[in-house]
């Protein structure tokens, strides 16, 4: 499965639907998830499941606690609400300890434990008082600890200084050491050769994040799109590596320390005599070891001669004293640790480099997939294991998909997934020719995913619809798919700069006699190659593709391509980009001052209306972020400067109760008119007229009223007056019927008109239908209201004309 059950199906979830929950929503490491599924952990086992339990699986007190807050959520059928700002979820088990110990000050031990129990902040913010407790944390610092972190709320972030030497944080570093800041423990601490070898590694880092960012700037330069301005890539991969240096080195000086602590007091005398009576060059002096306990011999062997170095110099020794055992555990241990490390400089190095550069090509430096108004795909063969991880697409606002995998509307299939969720047509290359504007209408594109097929479908039994070989296809089927490919670039379809082309490869590519490359360069034929991305699901299968574009089309993909992540990986990054209101649900109101979930399928379907919900404009963005900030300036001033009304303007309102939206004069008269007709048993649908001067206000005065009515009625504006009135009418209905036994009452908004007859049709249309099939105990609730906004330069001449018993305002 791609998407999350139901919370009400819970008991029904696989252990798959639990690893992926845990991976997408809980967004735990993917080695935690994998426990929960070797340990066969299916959705009734999850429900009953508590804190003690998880802990039993051996996973760490922090992130078990924050699993155990998302199940309690998940169980309300909500999802988690942070009361802190969004900057302490981001936070690393580094970064809570410096806060603890910096900004909370509370003994070295709590923040300790708190770091060895993987405490990150997005595990902190999920932490109540008793989690501290169990922890064996005094009832005194874990109330200080939340109290401080409530006092975070609209402050900016604290400014945190590394902490040198966190080995052992339970007792204060020695004061007659002063303690080094983290550039220079790096630079005074390290030997030349490690200092050369880490400056190396930084080299790398920065060209590499200069190569993507080059490649993304000449795409956004070319395409015309303004960029976000970002904290330079190789500073943040040099503040990210140095911070891994010092971990790297606290770990070796603590397991110098642990072995150590095996001597007798007679066996480290040895030690410290062994070390220096070696008279050589680099041999430690007397004074600094003598009389030294583990911890501050194992601190003076790395400081002295650096990490690896240290090792071997301190296996030397105890060989060479008789400890033998001791010196077999210091190799065994510290080479766990390289391996350890080396797996993080890896990880790292990817979440720096190829999870950041995929953010940066689907939203163009910012953090919203609301840069790019559609998305087209072109993939090839997926398995079902793969398809779990593409939860993704139903995120993008697609325009179409085209799919060479003729088993992708089966059961398994990538087609079949997404329709589980979202709408999509079913369409051949074929049906893609003649006049643009009438394949748009009559394939209703650019308001439903449109799933074309480019080579077969096997669900279909006809012999026109099987498979065919490379030689084949490029005799029966090239022609349509190159067609296609015309019309998606075609300027009316493609909007330059506000478009953009992604081959998803989840199966190799390995010759050129393949149709995705013959797409390839169908594409490039009429768009730039910046507008092209390429994920692939592994580096041989990106190798491939970079070979035969570059042979073939002469331009090199590296700077647009993803293929270091696994598929988990790039699914988490996309579905944690903004707009968030898909993932935390669209609500209406519904019978009994009760409410129901607004389904991304259901909206689908209702093409022709702009719904307005209950928690419109909520959780969309981080409302902590700049980026927010910049938003909210530019829609309040282009909105102050004379342009429309937006939902948002209303919604920065509610939420600054200081500056309340100023109501017109006929607000109140608005608001008693739409009451007074849903009282009204003889109609199930009324027109009110509201006749307006162009530019005074009309259209915000019933934008106002519906956005205060949005809790008592489904409300939503008529996108497109051209829309045929039967389809309206179905659409009005579905929605009034949506998701409950009992419809519920409508308000319409039918804007910009210039006259009553269009909306008069309409009315006919929605009584003739709401009253097909409706039974006798709904007809009170079976209501619509029309308010028509009639744009007129003579509106009380206009408003005399009609019938003084119609409703006008």
């Amino acid at each position: 499965m791609t998407t999350r059950p139901s919370p009400r199906l819970l008991e029904k979830w696989t252990e798959q639907d639990v690893h992926l929950w845990l991976m997408t929503e809980v967004k735990v490491h993917e080695t935690l998830a994998d426990t929960f599924f070797e340990e066969e952990v299916s959705g009734s086992s999850l429900d009953v499941f508590g804190k003690t339990d998880i802990l039993d699986l051996g996973i760490k007190h922090g992130p078990a606690v924050k699993i155990t807050s998302y199940l309690e959520s998940l169980k309300k059928g909500s999802r988690p609400e942070s009361q802190f700002p969004a900057y302490v979820e981001n936070w690393t088990k580094q970064q809570v300890t410096q806060w603890l110990l910096q900004h909370v000050k509370v003994y070295d031990k709590y923040a300790e434990m708190l770091r060895e129990e993987d405490v990150t902040g997005d595990c902190l913010v999920c932490f109540k008082k008793q989690d501290f407790l169990d922890l064996k944390v005094k009832s005194g610092p874990a109330v200080k600890i939340l109290a401080e972190l409530h006092k975070l709320n609209n402050k900016p972030e604290p400014q945190m200084q590394p902490i040198s030497d966190i080995t052992d944080l339970t007792e204060k570093p020695n004061s007659t050491q002063p303690e080094l800041s983290l550039p220079q423990a790096i630079t005074t601490n390290q030997p030349e050769s490690q200092n050369k070898i880490e400056s190396e590694t930084d080299n790398v880092a920065e060209d590499q994040s200069e190569n993507i960012q080059q490649q993304f700037n000449k795409a956004s330069e070319k395409d015309g799109i303004q960029q976000t301005n970002q904290k330079d890539l190789g500073e943040r991969r040099k503040e990210m590596i140095g911070t891994t240096v010092q971990e790297d080195k606290q770990n070796i000086t603590l397991e110098i320390k642990k072995i150590l602590d095996d001597l007798s007091k007679d066996g480290l005398k040895e030690f410290h005599f062994y070390e220096f009576t070696k008279s050589t060059n680099k041999s430690i002096p007397r004074g600094k070891l003598e009389g030294k306990d583990t911890k501050d011999t194992a601190k003076i062997m790395t400081d002295h001669y650096g990490n690896d170095e240290a090792v071997q110099v301190t296996r030397h020794i105890l060989l060479n004293i008789n400890q033998r055992p001791l010196a077999c555990d210091l190799e065994k241990k510290t080479g766990q640790l390289k391996q350890q490390s080396h797996l993080s400089k890896s990880l790292l190095k990817k979440e720096a480099n190829q999870g950041e550069k995929l953010k940066n090509l689907l939203t163009c430096g910012g953090n919203s997939l609301d840069q790019y108004d559609r998305f087209v795909v072109v993939v090839n063969k997926s398995s079902p294991e793969q398809v779990q991880y593409l939860q993704f697409l139903t995120k993008l606002k697609l325009f179409c998909v085209l799919d060479f995998d003729p088993n992708s509307v089966a059961p398994g299939g990538l087609c079949h997934s997404y329709r589980e969720s979202r709408l999509a047509n079913l369409h051949t290359p074929s049906q893609y020719q003649g006049k643009t504007d009438s394949v748009i209408k009559d394939l209703n594109l650019c308001k439903q995913t449109s799933w074309i097929f480019c080579n077969g479908r096997h669900d279909l039994d006809s012999d026109l619809n099987k498979e065919l070989d490379y030689k084949n296809w490029l005799r029966k089927s090239c022609r349509d798919v190159e067609q296609l490919v015309s019309f998606i670039c075609n300027h009316e379809v493609f909007h330059h700069g506000r478009s953009l082309i992604i081959f998803l490869l989840l199966s190799p590519v390995v010759t050129e006699k393949d149709p995705i490359v013959d797409i390839y360069k169908s594409f490039i034929k009429h768009i730039k190659e910046e507008s092209i991305i390429n994920i692939c699901e592994s580096q041989s299968t990106y190798q491939k593709w970079r070979e035969l574009i570059q042979e073939k089309c002469d331009f090199d993909i590296e700077g647009l391509s993803i293929n270091e992540l696994t598929l988990s990986e790039i699914n988490g990054t996309i579905m944690a980009l903004g707009p968030f209101n898909q993932s935390s649900g669209r609500l209406l109101p519904s019978s009994g001052s009760s409410a129901i979930a607004l389904k991304q399928k259901d909206e689908d379907f209702i093409t022709a209306l702009d719904i307005l919900c209950l928690n419109q404009c909520e959780n969309t963005y981080d409302e902590n972020s700049e980026e927010f900030q910049d938003f909210r300036k530019n829609v309040e001033e282009e909105f102050f400067r004379g342009g429309k009304v937006k939902w948002w303007n209303l919604y920065f309102c509610d939420k600054n109760k200081d500056k309340p939206f100023i109501k017109r004069d006929k607000y109140d008269n608005v608001k008693k008119m739409i009451r007074s007709n849903l009282r009204n048993p003889k109609d199930m649908c009324v027109l009110l007229n509201l006749f307006h001067q162009p530019g005074c206000g009309g259209t915000t005065l019933a934008m106002h009223v519906m956005w205060d009515l949005r809790h008592e009625l489904r409300c939503a504006v008529l996108k497109d007056n051209t829309v045929p009135k039967t389809e309206v009418a179905t659409q009005v209905k579905r929605l009034m019927k949506l998701e409950s036994e009992k419809p519920s009452p409508v308000l319409l908004l039918v804007d910009d008109s210039t006259g009553t007859e269009n909306p008069n049709d309409l009315v006919s249309c929605i009584r003739k239908e709401v009253s097909l099939n409706i039974n006798v105990d709904d007809e009170t609730n079976c209501k619509v209201i029309i308010l028509n906004c009639v744009r007129s330069h003579s509106p009380k001449e206009q408003f005399r004309k009609h019938n003084p018993t119609e409703s006008h305002i």
